[in-house]
Parts: C-alpha cells; sequence; structure tokens
C-alpha cells in the first residue's frame, strides 16, 4: 500500500502543470519553489500559481537575452551547486533512510506515559555517597540522611516527577530493579553523585497517543539520524584517510611575529595518502575564524572538510546526474538567472526624486495628519518606488505573456488546490 501511495504521489508530481512556449513545468517545479500554506484561500493560491508563471517567463525572457551567461550567475550558481549536490546526497544516504515503525512508537509512548516521582540525595565525595548507599542498604531512612545532602533548595529532596523517556539510561537501569520506596545506589553524574528514591511509580492517562504520534516521531527521527550522521562522518573521514599533522595544527595559532618559512611549508592535512593541506593555504583564514570564536583548528578545518568530502562522494558516485538533483540544479539556476533580470530590469531602472518625494507630500499633506516632510520622506520616498515597481513588473510580465504562448493544465492546477487542503 506505501509503494502504490508513493507511486501515485510521483505520478503527481510529475504532471504538467502549464505549458510555456512549448517548455513543460510540472508538479514538482513548481512545489521546489512555491508551495501552498494551510491558512491561504483560493485566491491566494492562484496568485501563486501565477506568481510562478511570471518567474518562468521572466527566465525563458532572461535566458533569451544572455542571462544564462552572466558572470555573477554563474559564480552565484557554482556555490548552490556545490550545496545542492552534497545536502542532497546527506539526506539520501542519512535522513530519508530513517524509518520510523509503529511499534517504536508505541514502546516510547510507553515510556512517556510511565512516571516516576523522584527525590535526590546529592553528594561531591565518593567516598560519603559510598557511606550513604551503604547507611540505605542496612535501612536507614532515606529522610534521616537528607541532611548530608548539597540538595538545599527542593524540599525533602523531592525534584518533582518524570518520565521514564527523559530518564538517563543509568538512572532506569536501577530504576527497574527497585520498587516505590526503596532508592538506587550512588549514580555519577559530572562532578556529583545522586542517590535517587521512587516516591511514587504511576501511568499517566495523558497526553494520549495520537496526541504526541508527530512529536514522538520527530524526536525518534531525529536520534537516529544523529546516530546515523556519526557513521556516515566517520565513513567518510576514513575512507579518504585524513590524518591531521599535530604540530602543524599548533603552527596555525603561532603569533605573525614568530612564523617562519618553514612554518608556513608545514602540512596540517592528508587525504588519501598523498593530497597535503598546508599551513600557508588556510592560516589565514582560521586565524580569522579562531579569533572571533577560540574554537580549536582542527573543528574550524572541519567544518569545510566534511561538506568538501560529502561534495567529493557525491561525484565519485554521478549523484549529481540524480533526476530529483537535477531538478533542483535546474531551478536554482532559473531562480539565479530570474533574480539577476529582476534586478537589472526592474529594481536598478526604479528611482524617486527628492522632489517627487516633495511634490507628493504638498499634494497630501491633509492624509499625513501634520507631519512634518524630514518625519516622512523616507516613508513617502520607499511607497512611491514601491508603487513604481509594482506598475513596472505588471507591464514586463503583460509583454511576456504577449510574446510567449502560456497553457495552463487547469485540471491539474485543480487537483493541487485539492490535495492543499
Amino acid at each position: 500500500m506505501s509503494f502504490v501511495v508513493a507511486f501515485l504521489s510521483c505520478a503527481f508530481e510529475n504532471q504538467t502543470l502549464v505549458t510555456i512556449d512549448g517548455e513543460k513545468y510540472t508538479v514538482a517545479d513548481f512545489n521546489a519553489t512555491h508551495q501552498f500554506l494551510a491558512t491561504e484561500d483560493s485566491l491566494q493560491r492562484v496568485k501563486k500559481i501565477d506568481d510562478f508563471i511570471n518567474q518562468k517567463l521572466a527566465i525563458i525572457e532572461a535566458k533569451m537575452k544572455g542571462y544564462d551567461q552572466d558572470p555573477v550567475v554563474l559564480i552565484a550558481y557554482e556555490t548552490h551547486k556545490k550545496d545542492i549536490i552534497s545536502r542532497g546526497y546527506y539526506e539520501a544516504n542519512v535522513a530519508d533512510k530513517i524509518k520510523i515503525s509503529n511499534a517504536e512508537l508505541r514502546k516510547a509512548y510507553a515510556k512517556m506515559v510511565d512516571q516516576y516521582h523522584i527525590a535526590q540525595i546529592v553528594i561531591a565525595e565518593e567516598s560519603l555517597a559510598l557511606f550513604i548507599e551503604q547507611e540505605l542498604k542496612r535501612d536507614v531512612p532515606f529522610e534521616s540522611l537528607l541532611h548530608l545532602s548539597l540538595d538545599t533548595i527542593t524540599e525533602n529532596g523531592d525534584i518533582g516527577v518524570f518520565s521514564a523517556i527523559s530518564l538517563p539510561p543509568e538512572i532506569m537501569d536501577q530504576f527497574k530493579r527497585i520498587s516505590v520506596g526503596k532508592t538506587t545506589g550512588a549514580i555519577k553524574f559530572g562532578e556529583f553523585y545522586y542517590l535517587l528514591k521512587i516516591l511514587d511509580h504511576s501511568k499517566a492517562d495523558s497526553p494520549t497517543f495520537e496526541e504526541v504520534h508527530n512529536e514522538l516521531e520527530s524526536n525518534l527521527k531525529r536520534e537516529k539520524i544523529m546516530e546515523e550522521n556519526e557513521k556516515f562522518i566517520k565513513k567518510l573521514i576514513d575512507d579518504a584517510k585524513i590524518e591531521y599533522n599535530d604540530e602543524g595544527l599548533e603552527v596555525l595559532l603561532k603569533p605573525d611575529s614568530l612564523i617562519t618559512e618553514a612554518d608556513l611549508n608545514m602540512w596540517v592535512l592528508k587525504k588519501y595518502d598523498s593530497s597535503f593541506v598546508y599551513v600557508k593555504s588556510i592560516r589565514d583564514a582560521v586565524m580569522y575564524q579562531y579569533r572571533q570564536s577560540f574554537i580549536q583548528p582542527q573543528i574550524l578545518i572541519e567544518r569545510v572538510l566534511i561538506p568538501d568530502l560529502v561534495h567529493e562522494k557525491a561525484l565519485s558516485v554521478q549523484f549529481d546526474k540524480n533526476i530529483k538533483i537535477k531538478r533542483q540544479l535546474t531551478n536554482a539556476l532559473g531562480l539565479l538567472i530570474y533574480q539577476k533580470f529582476y534586478s537589472d530590469e526592474v529594481l536598478e531602472k526604479v528611482s524617486v526624486d527628492s522632489m517627487e518625494v516633495v511634490n507628493y507630500y504638498n499634494d497630501h499633506k491633509d492624509e499625513l495628519s501634520g507631519q512634518k516632510l524630514n518625519e516622512v520622506f523616507f516613508r513617502i520616498q520607499v511607497q512611491l518606488r514601491d508603487a513604481r515597481i509594482g506598475r513596472m513588473r505588471k507591464e514586463i510580465y503583460e509583454q511576456l505573456h504577449g510574446k510567449y504562448e502560456v497553457v495552463r493544465n487547469q485540471s491539474v492546477i485543480d487537483k493541487l488546490f485539492e490535495e492543499a487542503k
């Protein structure tokens, strides 16, 4: 059933939404740049379809004018291209592989409603913690030992009610072996030792499974993604045979007055046993980041290294040829072309002279409630500029609609509207 649903969903996404100058644009193309919100009404959604069509018309016109070869567009596209390929490969090999079963959700829900009411004794010294542990084993009352606890804030050591899903494994391992009224052995967290007493153990009536289903699924997925992420990154680093030179890492932070030519030619990072990164090639960038954050050089290097490794791996398996990625790349290039075209053909051509602002002010003094010109100058200037941009946009799109044939697939548009409800 899930396969059939996925297949039908994919089939709909590939249906033609609109044809412009013979070029077909699908539901997937629309969803990549425009998405309906649950709060939008029909008119707002129609406007989004119109915006999508207008954007595609502008891109076609921009390409006719050579914007697809514009240096600014091409430089920006190379950065976007690398990011899209890397992110897509990561998602396909980590996030998209994570599936949460109903059994896992039910198990997590059972832990959520499994409630423990707890009191604690907190001790800094291990010897004292072990002494209290022995006293409790001799049935010395928990309450009579509270005066030894560092916790002077809570009353009678009572720290409240916690769900089993929120308690660390070290605690739950001991809770499973004792009953209500009993106390755990000393459990170390950080610099302190905790002895915990179960005051009460019960099952909560709320929330219901349905109420927290999505939250549980998100939490479990996030946990699994973190686990898979660690494995994924480790394998990338292992496969690339990454090796750091401790001496080189230290040299990166050496003061300018002490740095030598030999220091600059020292290697910091080695990949694949043959590719070296030298101090002189990354020192300025590392020092700039380090002065701002004081994060160690190796971590700063890995912020650049890991995405590069992901990108290299993606290209090695020709992930850039993936249909979904190719569509994303096409849309990214199109958006950059559109932005440059819109900037050049609209924004850069619109200006408002100061005298126009003064004339508007003089003609609308009554509407401005007696405000002085210097108080409303910039607001009027922005208002006039926005109005002029709106008129120019309208004129350009009307011209493009007259120049290129637009054929809407109304049945697909209607279905898209229906699915958005």
